[in-house]
């Protein structure tokens, strides 16, 4: 009986290539390894050409098996093809030794190491559903909707927002808008209380208000106001008669 079919450890879009036993160390072909990861397999290739380590000519053969196994076995596209891994392993290491100094001998180790390369095919990067739709994260956005996007939410930022408080702080500007319905309803209703277009001109640029208002309130205040007013209209008239000048004759007595 033959052997089972082995089963294939890549995914369908991959291809590799394995160098083995290389005459250099894991530590420096790991070097010339890290140059060409995660790269497009073009670009990789003409890093490894322009390379001036020695071990970069054989690493781009390795890589060149690579992508003809992936365009001659797997059928991929080579201009999609990207350099996904590149692992470095140790393999045989030779032992030899040298003279030194006194009838001592040293050793010398030659190492070999491994390498393998997998290149794989980019993927699309649009995604569609099941009734192929694409995505709205793929379909490029016009240059003028991008824009008309950015005046609406500058707009949005320039307003000023609605005040949005607490209950209390509602029934407040409540309280507020009913007492100044009630003030202009009296202020409509007394046409002689109002002050003269000049006067309020000059009030509404003045900073400071040195005069008192005149007091809008129940009749018990207005009748109170009055008699406040005649009072002090008779405390005038008294200190005016106390301070009569004398006559004449009674200057000259003096």
């Amino acid at each position: 009986m033959s052997k089972p079919k082995h089963v294939r450890a890549l995914a369908d879009h991959e291809a590799q290539a394995i160098l083995s036993n290389v005459r250099t160390s894991p530590r420096k072909l790991n070097l010339v390894a890290a140059m060409i990861r995660n790269l497009p397999a073009q670009r990789a290739i003409a890093t490894l050409t322009f390379s001036k380590r020695r071990i970069a000519h054989q690493v781009r053969k390795t890589l060149e098996s690579a992508i003809a196994n992936a365009e001659n076995n797997h059928q991929l596209d080579v201009d999609r093809l990207i350099v996904t891994r590149a692992e470095v392993g140790r393999s045989i290491v030779m032992r030899r030794f040298h003279a030194r100094g006194r009838g001592r001998s040293a050793q010398i180790e030659k190492w070999f190491s491994h390498m393998k390369i997998v290149v794989a095919e980019r993927q699309d990067d649009v995604d569609l559903d099941d009734d192929d739709v694409i995505e709205s994260t793929a379909v490029p956005t016009p240059a003028a909707t991008v824009a008309q996007a950015d005046h609406a939410h500058t707009d949005t930022a320039l307003s000023v927002p609605e005040t949005e408080g607490t209950a209390a702080e509602a029934a407040e500007q409540a309280m507020s808008a009913d007492a100044a319905a009630v003030a202009d309803h009296a202020a409509a209703a007394e046409p002689h209380a109002a002050m003269s277009t000049e006067a309020a001109t000059d009030h509404a640029h003045t900073d400071a208000e040195l005069s008192v208002p005149a007091t809008e309130g129940t009749e018990a205040e207005a009748a109170q106001q009055s008699m406040s007013d005649d009072a002090a209209a008779a405390s005038d008239q008294a200190a005016a008669e106390h301070h009569t000048p004398p006559a004449d004759g009674e200057q000259g007595a003096a």
